[in-house]
């Protein structure tokens, strides 16, 4: 049986990983990893640092999209409500590898209750192509290659686990450090989000730590650029109410470099709900930065 842990490269798939060695053994798990195309550099080298750290294997996964690409082609960039970047460059990768496999397979995820309302809302333990045969709240289950899905799962089984779905963000933490490794770098810079690097959801704070890093600072304007040369009405990366509007230069929805003039004047709101001065380490965290 196949035992795969998703590892985006984040502090909670990290945690997996580390436990998953430990429970099964490390010559008996493969770290599977689906690139967006998409990441920061440091991203890339903390998975390979990790899985060399750990001496399990690594799986890349890739679309036949990345995420300009991908944006491109649906002529407009994800937003909130329409995450077609996480279905298109994630699940669907993933699901075209299980269904590649000749026998059932364990996938564990790195996803807690505390991260947020729908998550908390999710199951411990479940089948991984559960979607595929119970209907959503809108009625609809899951179509993308079904059939194949149907076909598989009358001979083989996919399994998902959440071993850390109770854990807390210090627990977390605690497990990566006591394994003697660090979390993803970008986490020390004052970023929430690391996997898909800039997050369309990324905060303004963020933004500020993110235009200290030039080669991203300019692959957001590289991307909103492209999107603009090859789509007609082309697209914003960043949405309509990010800003205010007065802040935008056309007073209707805001470009990256609107933001990037907002985000450092010096009478801008930011983001509500966090402390004073964001955060700009996870100096919040017990025994990370001793």
């Amino acid at each position: 049986m196949k035992i795969l842990v998703s590892f985006s490269g984040g502090k909670d798939s990290q945690a997996c990983l580390i436990q998953a060695a430990k429970q099964y053994g490390t010559d008996k798990i493969e770290a599977v990893f689906c690139d967006t195309g998409w990441e920061h550099p440091d991203t890339y080298q903390h998975i390979k640092d990790v899985c060399c750290q750990l001496g399990v294997k690594i799986t890349i996964l890739k679309s036949k999209y990345d995420f300009i690409s991908l944006a491109v082609h649906k002529k407009r960039f994800p937003s909130t409500n329409a995450r077609f970047c996480t279905s298109e460059l994630k699940m669907k990768p993933m699901i075209d590898y299980v269904l590649s496999f000749k026998e059932s397979c364990i996938i564990i995820q790195g996803i807690r209750a505390g991260e947020s309302t729908a998550r908390a809302a999710m199951e411990e333990e479940c089948m991984y192509f559960k979607s595929y045969f119970q209907p959503n709240k809108k009625g609809k289950t899951e179509n993308y290659r079904s059939k194949d899905v149907k076909k598989w799962c009358s001979q083989y089984d996919a399994s998902v686990l959440r071993p850390i779905f109770n854990w807390s963000a210090q627990q977390v933490i605690d497990c990566i450090l006591d394994a003697g490794q660090k979390p993803n770098p970008l986490y020390y810079r004052g970023f929430s989000r690391v996997g898909c690097f800039p997050c369309i959801m990324c905060r303004k704070r963020e933004v500020l730590q993110l235009m200290k890093d030039e080669p991203m600072k300019q692959r957001l304007l590289d991307a909103e650029h492209i999107m603009r040369k090859k789509t007609e009405r082309g697209s914003t990366f960043f949405p309509p109410t990010y800003i205010p509007r007065y802040a935008c230069t056309n007073r209707k929805y805001p470009t990256v470099e609107d933001v990037f003039r907002y985000v450092t004047d010096k009478n801008a709101t930011l983001d509500a709900f966090e402390p004073e001065g964001g955060y700009a380490c996870m100096s919040m965290f017990h025994g990370l930065c001793e």
